[in-house]
């Protein structure tokens, strides 16, 4: 069981999700400062902290977190519940031990999980055809219809949540939405006359 113990921060392992009375209490204030993803390290453990619209992440968990975020206090429910206050420090998040430890979190532009690997999913109108995609750490791309189609190569790029692919050889764009709790890529469009597409990861 995953374990760290801080004077204004715990984060305790849940065998279960928050039950849905939990889940409704929870809400957002979209004006404070924690927008976006924090690194840390306490003990030489690595803290992994990210925050975007309505979507908590911690890194390395399996399902996104819904949580309450005030001015100084935070308040979570997912693979790992979270109960801390903070405050913000010349754009540093710091966090205090029971020891008198200061943990110094900063920010870091990369946003939840990593995408490279397999995605599997639908493209096409009303006749889907069943499709492979490819995202490699550097930048590159690939998709083919499954089982044994021909390889369309390109680059895709990410902002946040929002994704970017350019396919060889008449630069093609497809523009996809990342759903971290659902762990999935939603593509509005994607070939001519396509519908709309979801690709989930494919983890073998």
């Amino acid at each position: 069981m995953k374990k760290i113990s801080l004077a204004i921060l715990t984060f305790v392992s849940l065998a279960a999700p928050p039950t849905a009375s939990k889940a409704q209490q929870l809400d957002v204030d979209d004006d404070l400062p924690l927008s976006g993803r924090w690194v840390g390290q306490r003990r030489v453990r690595a803290l992994w902290l990210e925050f975007y619209a309505d979507t908590m992440l911690v890194v390395n968990d399996r399902y996104a977190l819904q949580y309450r975020v005030t001015s100084d206090s935070l308040l979570a429910f997912g693979d790992t519940t979270i109960t801390a206050s903070y405050r913000m420090s010349h754009g540093w998040l710091l966090l205090h031990t029971p020891e008198g430890e200061v943990i110094t979190m900063s920010p870091q532009t990369a946003l939840a999980r990593p995408l490279r690997g397999r995605w599997l999913g639908e493209v096409g109108g009303e006749d889907r055809s069943p499709a492979q995609l490819q995202l490699s750490v550097d930048g590159t791309a690939r998709w083919r219809y499954l089982p044994q189609g021909a390889w369309v190569v390109g680059e895709w790029d990410r902002s946040a949540r929002n994704l970017t692919f350019l396919w060889e050889p008449d630069s093609t764009q497809w523009f996809g939405l990342y759903d971290a709790e659902g762990n999935s890529i939603l593509f509005r469009s994607t070939v001519e006359e396509s519908l709309t597409s979801i690709f989930r990861r494919w983890i073998r």
